[in-house]
């Protein structure tokens, strides 16, 4: 048997008037899933515990199998050892989103418009030979985000800092950062603004007509991950292999010694290649026996606010995705599969913002019968009656 398990990231959400009453998982036209749906089984999963912020290190981190709640481990540190960053006791580490904020102090773009991977790695190395010292040193990460390193402070650990996409179109002074360290972390924000102001690759973007980044905003304080055991010594010596474009997935990954693929053209947002990430998938399934498959662009767009965007994309991993799984799973010369999609938590268009409710997913493949659902979308899932309370326990069901 081999498993295949689809991350729609962000791809379910709420009804929206533009496409009359109907979430963005209901305008979709996802014919493969629709027939995965009608022969398998349908129901809500909660991947995010009481009390644990909706972000998708907590959501993903169920759906691969692992309580979140028993591995507190900061998305900074996270998306820190997909860089091979190794923390020392005394170093903690911060997401930071490279962003613009209008003159009159409002959000505009928490990722300077998704900048590309070029000039996101040309500003954030400005910033680094601007600013690292012995207490602060910055690594790029993908396009918009950094990972900043922060030596001798580790009460920011206590420190709540609101995150950049959250603000999206309002005002960030609204926006407070409260506990220890706090004053810290605002001065090295306020010192990389003035570096990104007399940026050389700001001054190209603005010729250019791009958007240029403003501001650098950090969030998500992480410390050194403490020994999260592997999925194979955890799954009955199962070995899996992570695809995503996104640094916190190969982050989880590297923790659990999940193996980490990479295929061209395979990254974090619209311009996602689905084709080759699907074809990236069926040669994975080739090596391991379980493939995490995460894309990223349906939350992205989420958080954009672009509902014909999010829409785009959930089709784009149907036909392109989904369609290969299928064909996969029909040949009677391949192994047999299992298939689990699912978001991993809504992001509602109209706020731009991760909520914690359940999400739809979808399981099919031999041994698992339908329950008479449609498609995989909230109303669809909410009618079978069908919840798993703990994401992370769908695994179970998955390997079952």
């Amino acid at each position: 048997m081999k498993y295949a398990i689809v991350i729609l990231d962000g791809a379910s959400g709420e009804p929206l008037e533009c496409f009359g009453g109907r979430t963005t998982l209901e305008a979709a036209n996802t014919p493969y899933l629709d027939a995965l749906a009608r022969v398998g089984t349908v129901g809500l999963a909660h991947n995010v515990p009481e009390g644990l912020e909706p972000s998708s290190n907590i959501a993903c981190t169920s759906i691969c199998g692992y309580d979140p709640a028993l591995y507190p481990i900061g998305r900074g540190a996270l998306e820190g050892a997909a860089l091979g960053i190794e923390l020392a006791d005394d170093e903690v580490a911060l997401r930071l989103n490279l962003t613009h904020v209008s003159d009159e102090g409002i959000m505009v773009s928490y990722s300077t418009n998704n900048i590309s991977l070029e000039d996101g790695r040309a500003l954030l190395s400005e910033l680094a030979a601007a600013l690292d010292d012995d207490v602060f040193t910055l690594h790029a990460g993908t396009g918009f985000r950094g990972i900043l390193v922060v030596k001798g402070h580790n009460a920011l650990l206590e420190t709540s800092f609101p995150a950049a996409h959250n603000m999206t179109d309002e005002a960030v002074a609204d926006y407070v950062a409260t506990g220890p360290e706090v004053e810290l972390i605002a001065d090295y924000c306020a010192r990389a603004k003035a570096v990104l102001s007399a940026s050389p690759t700001n001054k190209r973007r603005a010729q250019e007509g791009k958007m240029v980044a403003t501001d650098v905003f950090a969030f998500w304080p992480g410390a050194r991950p403490a020994g999260m055991e592997s999925f194979s010594s955890l799954y009955d010596d199962i070995k899996a292999g992570m695809l995503s474009g996104v640094d916190l997935l190969n982050g989880i990954a590297r923790l659990a010694s999940i193996d980490t693929y990479s295929f061209e053209g395979v990254t974090d947002g619209s311009d996602n290649d689905y084709f080759a990430q699907g074809q990236g998938a069926l040669a994975m399934l080739a090596e391991c026996d379980l493939v995490f498959i995460h894309v990223e662009a349906p939350d992205a767009e989420g958080h954009d606010g672009n509902a014909e965007g999010k829409k785009a994309a959930i089709e784009a991993i149907d036909k392109d995705i989904i369609s290969q799984l299928s064909a996969y799973a029909a040949d009677a010369e391949k192994p047999e599969l299992r298939i689990l999609a699912l978001p991993d938590h809504p992001t509602p268009v109209a706020t731009k913002r991760h909520t914690k409710d359940p999400v739809p997913f979808l399981l099919v493949g031999p041994g698992i019968e339908s329950n008479k659902a449609q498609r995989l979308t909230e109303a669809e899932a909410t009618a079978t009656g069908l919840v798993v309370a703990s994401g992370h326990k769908l695994m179970q069901a998955v390997l079952a």
